[in-house]
């Protein structure tokens, strides 16, 4: 992730350095979190060069978590895991499919998972053998929810990664979102407090 608004074509050698530098840094890793939000045409560095290199990546190690959060192009990635939220993601099905269809969503993608957050609501895992909600732990006040989406994305995506159990994921992301929503700016979460959380989620703590 680079966060800096870039409004012109990344230069080609810049471009084919990125992709060797994520190839290279791939060899060692278990989980590698994409962060698409760069709300310009150009879309920053996760160029249409580095979408097709996770793409390859995704395919040649299966047991690597690929997990993508992307603002205005989720349905150019191919093989990966996609989490947009509910708006995000019925942009790009209508940008894809004309239409609001998830479930196609998920197949035009060829995704692993489709992950869709709802907010307070929790989240809705499309898979290949059909859809699940993972409810969220309700927070009446949040202070802040900048951040929340990025704290889903790293509880679920190393959650999933460890367990391989995508509704165990779903609920991870859930509960470190519930954490961070609670703190000024964008917060973090422990694995101290999403223990915590999980805690006093269940029902016989309600």
């Amino acid at each position: 992730r680079v966060d800096f608004v870039n409004v012109e074509p990344v230069p080609a050698d810049l471009d084919a350095e990125l992709v060797r530098r994520l190839e290279r840094a791939a060899a060692g890793c278990d989980v590698i979190l994409v962060s698409d939000q760069a709300e310009t045409k150009q879309g920053g560095v996760v160029t249409p060069a580095v979408r097709e290199a996770l793409t390859r990546l995704a395919a040649a190690r299966p047991a690597m978590v690929v997990w993508v959060d992307s603002r205005l192009r989720a349905e150019h990635f191919r093989g990966v895991i996609v989490k947009p939220n509910r708006e995000e993601a019925e942009a790009a099905s209508l940008r894809a499919l004309g239409r609001v269809d998830f479930p196609a969503l998920r197949r035009w993608m060829q995704a692993k998972l489709l992950v869709i957050t709802h907010g307070g609501d929790g989240a809705m895992v499309v898979g290949e053998h059909g859809t699940a909600w993972a409810r969220a732990r309700r927070v009446p006040q949040p202070v802040d929810v900048c951040g929340a989406g990025d704290s889903f994305s790293a509880g679920a995506a190393l959650t999933l990664q460890v367990t391989g159990d995508p509704a165990a994921a779903a609920r991870v992301g859930n509960l470190a979102a519930s954490v961070t929503i609670l703190k000024r700016g964008t917060g973090t979460a422990s694995p101290a407090e999403v223990l915590a959380a999980d805690q006093e989620s269940r029902p016989e703590n309600a």
